[in-house]
């Protein structure tokens, strides 16, 4: 089954196939049976309804494939599967239903596509029912922030590091004062237990950014840009400048918690191999965001992209691009973290040639882990270490803006540069 990479339910495929072809015959010659035939007798159709059949039968693999049907990977509701077999059965129906009426072809018996729904659809989802009943996914449960400050608080006071560990902290801000003084303010009260240093990018913004730093932060290093160069070019303005082994990278919307970093630079010096990792992000209120993804397919630039998006939130789909069967409480790999809050090894960074600034703004982050992944670099997730932030999405939030515009600029760039092919070592190829 090579449309679907080999990761199809091969045997769930089959028996399916097999329900749905034997519901298509049944209804074939239970038409024979039924009503005034002499006008139109089944049997004189019979090739025409096998190569009607035939041709459901790729519809049905392809928008089973689409939607995510037969993956093992994708754990859903026993009412989702039922929606997603008659949405399928009733998708290709319409596709061919379309195409016979285009080529004049209306020899489908109405009893016959009547019959065929009824039966395949009820034999499918009793099949689903004695066979298989997958739980639905736990909801999400809000984190008690003050629990975890502890534990990081507790894990902080036992990490040492040797003299020569360094941090530089690199923020771009652009129009953003209020959130940078609580980044930075944040930081602070972290204290950390390792000399750092902070850089901090501004793009030309306008609202006294720059003024705010240099009175209430003497200590930050400041470069302020004439004009608005983006992020990604911002970014490397700072890695560039920074003299440290390690850059955590921060938006300035980013509250960090005490032990954070210091979890997240010990988990880093102790996995060499490791050249870029994240953190747990939480909102305000404790639920967690989901701040790790795989990296995109096909299905998921349908989804994401297109808008199917609005139609299908909440799909497996969704779930598993945004990794939600999984609890984020535990060390793992990743495809890629959320450019929000990213901690490097400078060595990895310039490795794969920093940012890409072609990248205004958006998909600068997917495109950085998927090189270091290329190059040989790990990309991982710390549990153990969280921060708060408050992430908007403002190309959500219309359907035409600047930020529409540069998210699917970067979309289409991103295609553009890497197409379809995913790293072979990354960790969504090789579940």
């Amino acid at each position: 089954m090579s449309i679907v990479g080999g990761k199809i339910g091969n045997s769930r495929l089959i028996f399916d196939l097999l329900i749905v072809n034997l519901s298509a015959v049944f209804a074939f010659v239970f038409r024979g049976y039924y009503g005034d035939i002499a006008k139109q007798p089944p049997l004189s159709f019979w090739m025409k309804y096998v190569l009607a059949l035939l041709s459901f039968n790729f519809l049905y693999l392809f928008v089973s494939w689409l939607v995510g049907l037969y993956d093992r990977r994708k754990k859903r509701a026993l009412l989702e599967e039922y929606l997603l077999i008659f949405g399928v059965i009733m998708i290709c129906l319409s596709v061919l239903v379309v195409f016979l009426f285009l080529g004049r072809l209306w020899w489908v018996s109405r009893t016959v596509l009547y019959l065929f729904i009824g039966i395949s659809i009820g034999l499918l989802c009793v099949s689903r029912t004695i066979i298989k009943s997958k739980q639905p996914l736990p909801r999400q449960v809000k984190t008690d922030l003050a629990e975890i400050i502890s534990r990081m608080t507790e894990a902080k006071q036992r990490i040492s590091f040797a003299g020569s560990v360094r941090l530089s902290v690199i923020i771009v801000t652009y129009n953003s004062i209020d959130n940078v003084r609580n980044c930075l303010d944040s930081l602070k009260k972290a204290a950390l237990n390792l000399p750092y240093d902070v850089i901090v990018i501004d793009n030309n913004s306008t609202d006294g950014t720059v003024e705010m730093l240099k009175k209430e932060h003497p200590g930050v290093e400041v470069v302020a840009n004439p004009d608005n160069i983006g992020y990604s070019r911002a970014i490397n303005q700072g890695l560039r400048w920074a003299k440290s082994e390690y850059c955590l990278i921060l938006n300035p919307d980013i509250i960090v918690l005490p032990g954070a970093i210091e979890i997240m630079l010990d988990h880093l010096a102790r996995h060499q191999g490791v050249g870029l990792l994240g953190c747990k992000l939480l909102n305000e209120d404790g639920t967690l965001q989901y701040s790790v993804r795989r990296f995109l397919d096909l299905r998921t630039y349908l989804y994401r992209f297109t808008p199917l998006r609005s139609l299908m939130a909440g799909s497996a789909i969704e779930r598993y691009y945004l990794m939600q069967e999984w609890g984020h409480n535990d060390n793992r790999p990743v495809d890629w973290v959320l450019g929000g809050c990213m901690l490097g090894r400078k060595q990895a960074l310039l490795d794969v040639g920093l940012m890409d600034e072609r990248f205004f703004i958006y998909f600068e982050d997917v495109d950085l882990c998927y090189r270091l992944w290329v190059k040989g670099w790990q990309v991982a997730y710390v549990a153990e270490a969280a921060m708060t932030h408050q992430h908007a999405r403002t190309s959500a939030n219309k359907l035409f803006n600047r930020a529409t515009y540069e998210h699917f600029r970067s979309l289409f760039y991103f295609l553009w540069k890497h197409g379809l092919k995913l790293p072979a070592n990354s960790p969504s190829v090789q579940e």
